[in-house]
């Protein structure tokens, strides 16, 4: 199992296979590799809030969280995303159920989106980024959950190899603030602090 970065094309695929597009906060970039993941819902302060690394750190274990989206603000690093969909032995794109599979790279640290724990009320990470299936290994689904005034809208669900617990990235709390922590919770598509777009 190996992986290929799929730049503009991937990002492309990931549109039409999962009914989703790069809209929102006016920062779509359509042709550099690299999208901002943020909650369209989580505004009432007036900040748009995006899936931030915390003083841009390139420590493993590092919990993740929501911080006024920076575009290209070069603070913006922290929270640009780059979705890497791996293949399987026979160069196809993997997929559950439908849905496109993948591993979510933070430019900023080198690492991956990810969760030493996928109990509810654990901590969403950055880790290893691991080109392998293990028993280890978690990617991540991209699960359509609707639309929102910005666009289409998804919960992040983990996919690991052996196990699941029903779990999605959420935001802790519905507070709209700055440097709020992001966890696993039950997905749930109707609740707001779980739901996503690309930007």
């Amino acid at each position: 199992m190996r992986l290929r970065t799929r730049l503009t094309a991937g990002l492309a695929a990931f549109a039409l296979a999962a009914g989703l597009a790069l809209a929102g906060t006016g920062t779509a970039r359509a042709g550099s590799g690299w999208s901002e993941i943020y909650n369209p819902y989580l505004h009432a302060q007036g900040n748009t809030l995006c899936v931030n690394d915390p003083g841009a750190s390139t420590a493993s274990g590092t919990q993740l969280n929501l911080y006024r989206c920076y575009g290209y603000d070069p603070r913006g690093t922290r929270q640009r995303w780059v979705l890497i969909q791996p293949e399987d032995s026979n160069s196809d794109p993997v997929y559950d159920e439908g849905h496109p599979v993948y591993e979510i790279y933070n430019v900023a640290a080198g690492l991956c989106l990810s969760a030493a724990n996928l109990l509810a009320g654990r901590p969403v990470t950055l880790g290893t980024c691991n080109r392998y299936i293990t028993r280890s290994q978690i990617w991540w689904e991209l699960l359509p959950a609707g639309t929102s005034p910005d666009g289409p809208t998804f919960q992040i669900f983990p996919w690991p190899l052996e196990y699941t617990y029903g779990n999605c990235v959420s935001a802790s709390n519905l507070s709209d603030s700055n440097s709020t922590p992001l966890v696993l919770e039950p997905c749930d598509a109707t609740d707001a602090a779980r739901l996503w777009s690309l930007g």
